[in-house]
């Protein structure tokens, strides 16, 4: 049950924090129970409510894309005249021919994204974990890969085939712009499809820390779809030039954030998002995304431990490659992170489904 998973969850922090205090290897017994909690965590989320909307997957037109259609490439407000077919581009990678968008209400508990017992929670990402607790890291990585196993059953990935490429906390704040890439502060998101804006993102999940109406006003997600040709048209006339210009010819599908809650989709075409402006508040949000892209078997001998063997070499990738409790330089902490994702099946499942 729940309270036996997050029992044995407290026990394998305090493992590793007796481990740390100790200057010691961390025992392999850390893993492998961490195995057994990511398995519960699965089946617990499969008895929570979900909302499933299948959607046909859509990707750009192969052949006759004029000059106009390219226009989105340059002006984000273009990105939704793109050309579209059905199919799935899945750039290098084997994704399945299911294409959806899935709400979990409760993706994770309260008392999973606590920000007391997990400080630096909503503003973690893998690099400068020096003073990041043991909980905090683990946690964090406990919720991606419920995330991947996750997106493994709901669209028949074998789980291997499946790693992280990016997961971080963001904070959005209102009246700020977004400066440099991932992770920084901004108070909306452009209209964009995940998949266009790396080849390598097939699957997606945003995990929501907060709660419109009580941590921040405004700062729906969106789902930006053509409108069916036989909707009534919607009257525009009160809303600016601008908000006209947004909802012609669109229907637009927003979702509400609330703590715990996860939205888990397909990457491409078919799921054109955005999110709206924050008008107060700050709003934390984990995005996470996934790619079917196989790693090739030269990166893992270019590594200083290449696959794991034992499960003292799944602990101890554990513990150098997750629980970096030391000084790095930018170009050590980001080797380290590509390492650890390309690693992520390694570390998060026994030898036996290595």
């Amino acid at each position: 049950d729940e309270d036996t998973t997050n029992a044995a969850f407290r026990a394998v922090v305090n493992a590793v924090d007796r481990a740390e205090a100790r200057d010691q290897p961390i025992p392999p017994t850390v893993p492998q129970m961490l195995h057994h909690i990511f398995d519960a965590d699965l089946q617990h989320l499969l008895t929570r409510e979900k909302i499933t909307k299948n959607v046909t997957c859509m990707m750009p037109q192969t052949e006759g894309l004029t000059t106009h259609g390219l226009n989105y490439v340059f002006d984000d407000g273009e990105h939704k005249n793109l050309p579209l077919e059905e199919g799935r581009k899945c750039e290098d990678g084997n994704c399945c021919d299911k294409c959806s968008r899935n709400i979990f209400p409760t993706f994770a508990q309260e008392d999973e994204i606590d920000f007391d017992a997990y400080p630096g929670l909503n503003t973690l990402t893998f690099n400068e974990l020096e003073k990041v607790s043991a909980a905090t890291i683990i946690q964090f990585m406990r919720l991606i890969e419920r995330v991947r196993r996750t997106m493994a059953h709901e669209y028949g990935l074998d789980l291997k085939t499946l790693l992280p490429l990016q997961a971080y906390s963001r904070k959005y704040v209102a009246g700020t712009t977004q400066k440099g890439g991932g992770g920084g502060e901004g108070d909306f998101v452009t209209l964009h499809t995940d998949e266009a804006t790396h080849g390598g993102y097939h699957y997606s999940c945003v995990l929501y820390l907060s709660t419109q109406g009580e941590d921040f006003q405004g700062g729906d997600f969106v789902f930006n779809d053509p409108k069916d040709p036989d909707a009534p048209e919607e009257d525009l006339r009160h809303m600016s030039l601008e908000e006209q210009l947004r909802r012609t010819g669109r229907k637009l599908t927003p979702f509400h954030p609330t703590r715990g809650a996860a939205v888990i989709f397909s990457s491409g075409w078919e799921n054109m998002h955005e999110v709206e402006k924050i008008t107060h508040g700050i709003r934390y949000a984990v995005p996470a995304f996934f790619t079917t892209c196989p790693v090739p078997e030269a990166a893992y001998d270019q590594m200083v431990a290449g696959k794991p063997k034992t499960d003292e070499d799944i602990a101890d990738d554990w513990l150098h490659l997750l629980l970096a409790h030391r000084p790095e330089s930018p170009m050590e902490g980001a080797g380290r992170v590509r390492e650890l994702l390309m690693k992520w099946h390694y570390m998060c499942t026994p030898l036996s489904m290595h």
